[in-house]
């Protein structure tokens, strides 16, 4: 891996990333939810605003970045065989993949510091809710780069991702309704953030049951988001 081509990488990419207005609109998306769910409808809403607001909203970045944004980011590339040219360029793989995958998670953070922000929660959740964010977003990450490993263009990046956007946001969403759906939904990297904010206003000592499960579920999701990703590299590469 070289620093300084990856840091060109990450430079050219992030640039792109805000002229982009798909990618611009998907980064967006979150944070109006925070807007609207916090300042237009807190009357309704009344004590469901504050970590219930945060949490859904940031659901839907961890759902939506990694799988939207980073996936055509890598498929717009693939799509228009630039790496080709890159690689002439002396830059490998690796450092093409990395670039792109630390832009999603600059803006992932860009995006759930805007997010705290607008929900207004208390200053000293900060730390904690970056630790756990940053957790939970690596978690999906790794998937984001395969779906668009595995696409031959932008449309079908956004075919393949979209499933598994709705697959990480309804459970948590819906965890509650249903005591199946509760089950279930404990393998998400997304309740598992949830499960880890929600403990901070809980007057009880943090490590549980609960959020042991949720630190172990996203650790898996890293692993295996790893794997995947490297699977899917040996058989398909990116320039191909």
């Amino acid at each position: 891996m070289n620093i300084r081509i990856c840091k060109a990488l990450f430079m050219k990419d992030l640039k792109n990333c805000f002229v982009n207005k798909n990618v611009f609109l998907m980064l967006a998306l979150p944070v109006l939810f925070g807007v609207m769910y916090k300042f237009l409808l807190g009357d309704i809403l009344k004590g469901a605003t504050g970590s219930f607001v945060i949490v859904m909203c940031i659901i839907m970045t961890i759902s939506i970045v990694p799988l939207n944004v980073l996936a055509n980011m890598v498929a717009e590339e693939k799509e228009k065989h630039t790496l080709r040219s890159l690689m002439l360029a002396n830059v490998s793989a690796t450092d093409f993949l990395l670039s792109k995958a630390f832009v999603a998670l600059v803006l992932m953070l860009i995006d759930g510091i805007l997010i705290f922000l607008v929900c207004q929660e208390p200053m000293e959740y900060f730390g904690y809710f970056l630790i756990f964010y940053v957790l939970s977003s690596l978690s999906v990450l790794f998937f984001g780069a395969l779906v668009g490993l595995l696409s031959k263009d932008q449309m079908s990046a956004g075919t393949l991702s979209s499933p598994l956007m709705i697959l990480l946001m309804l459970p948590p969403m819906f965890s509650q309704l249903n005591e199946m759906i509760e089950k279930i939904a404990v393998i998400f990297p997304t309740t598992s953030f949830q499960t880890l904010y929600l403990q901070l206003s809980v007057q009880q000592p943090f490590f549980n049951q609960e959020t042991v499960i949720a630190i172990i579920v996203c650790i898996v999701w890293i692993l295996l988001g790893v794997i995947a990703f490297m699977y899917g590299y040996k058989k398909k590469g990116l320039d191909d």
